[in-house]
């Protein structure tokens, strides 16, 4: 996507330039995969929880050679799905076993071959460059990243930059890769907001009036940032060792805006609070939204916090949760949501409520260090907060 002279405008005032990098992540679900078949001549059910049962379903039938019509497929509610479950893998296993053992067979994956045989979070790397003007106003916005997966709007940014060239190289693994919940919004919304907000510490801005200026023309992003601003007590100061991080994202017809409050205590990062404005349109079940929002917390910090996927000789080397860290109930924090209902068009639910979450997380890190974390899990740093207060511009 190009708009604008991105190399005019680059070239004409003071130019900042980052990378940013996000591991190989697995899905984790509390329930490992699994699945129940019976092949009998030439049909065969399946029984398993799916985000796909007629995408299973054809599945089943061109690994057995088998008319679809003869596949009855029970679908069942399941223990966390995130993409994980719209492949058809596990079931395909069940079916080809049942055929060669001629009975019905039951099928769960241990939590280490659910693990080492998933169909990852692709690794990605993302750089910028941009540039201010003589007002500390951004005016050029490059970014080149690995790999252009879905959805095609995922490192499109809402702010009001007039030069823009957003582009993508190709980088072939045999890692095999799948939808991970919010999908390229999760990767991109921790780099494009990462990115903003080094631009207005930069700028020598406070990070939640430096985005507000620069979206004059979204009336629904405008209105979800200034309602967890006022929220979150934005402009009430915090404390030293602690800090404020926000991060607006628009995923899935959705507007999300977040702040996430963190205590850095003996290098160690806690996360206080988070509170989410956001905008689905209409919410027909408020309760559910707010679950959802909860939940999609919950799964992009345990990812900023911890989650990496490595390889060591062709072999994943994570195996359960001693080694692929969840994040735990007594480090959870504390969760408020406030809904607006602007009666726009519905978007979802289940998947934009993580794509902010780390970008708000890692900012709230700078507030309270001045350490910019560019390559996730958090878990890797060590962080000091003897560092000048006049760095801390959301205290």
């Amino acid at each position: 996507m190009i708009i604008g002279d991105p190399v005019r405008g680059a070239e004409q005032w003071r130019v900042v330039e980052r990378q940013y990098t996000v591991p190989y992540l697995a899905h984790a679900c509390m329930e490992p995969m699994n699945a129940v078949a019976s092949v009998v001549g030439d049909s065969c059910e399946i029984w398993t929880g799916s985000q796909n049962p007629l995408g299973f379903r054809y599945d089943v039938a061109a690994a057995l050679d088998l008319d679809p019509e003869n596949v009855s497929f029970h679908n069942y509610f399941m223990g966390g799905g995130f993409g994980r479950r719209s492949v058809s893998d596990v079931a395909v296993q069940a079916a080809q076993i049942s055929r060669q053992a001629g009975l019905p067979v039951k099928l769960i994956w241990s939590r280490e071959e659910d693990t080492r045989q998933d169909y990852y979070r692709p690794a990605v790397m993302s750089e910028f460059r941009a540039s201010l003007d003589q007002h500390n106003r951004p005016v050029s916005w490059e970014n080149i990243y690995v790999d252009k997966h879905e959805p095609a709007e995922a490192p499109h940014i809402p702010y009001a930059i007039a030069n823009q060239k957003i582009h993508f190289v190709d980088s072939p693994t045999h890692v095999p890769f799948g939808p991970w919940r919010s999908v390229d919004h999760s990767q991109h919304g921790f780099f494009t907001e990462s990115f903003v907000d080094e631009l207005a510490y930069e700028a020598a801005q406070d990070p939640y009036q430096f985005r507000r200026d620069m979206l004059g023309g979204h009336p629904r992003l405008l209105a979800a940032l200034d309602l967890v601003a006022e929220k979150s007590q934005w402009n009430v100061p915090i404390g030293k060792g602690r800090g404020r991080g926000i991060a607006l994202q628009e995923s899935f017809g959705t507007v999300v805006a977040e702040v996430v409050e963190v205590t850095v205590q003996e290098g160690q990062v806690k996360v206080d609070r988070v509170v989410i404005a956001v905008d689905p349109g209409f919410a027909v079940s408020p309760d559910g939204l707010k679950a959802q929002m909860e939940s999609g917390v919950v799964y992009g910090l345990t990812a900023a916090l911890y989650g990496e996927v490595s390889l060591h000789r062709g072999r994943v080397s994570q195996g359960n949760f001693d080694t692929y860290e969840m994040l735990r109930m007594p480090h959870a924090p504390v969760i408020e949501t406030h809904i607006i209902n602007s009666d726009a068009s519905w978007g979802g639910a289940g998947e934009p409520g993580v794509p902010g979450t780390a970008p708000a997380l890692t900012n709230a890190i700078y507030a309270a260090t001045g350490t910019r974390v560019r390559d996730l899990p958090v878990s890797k740093y060590e962080f000091d907060v003897e560092f000048r207060e006049e760095n801390n511009l959301s205290s």
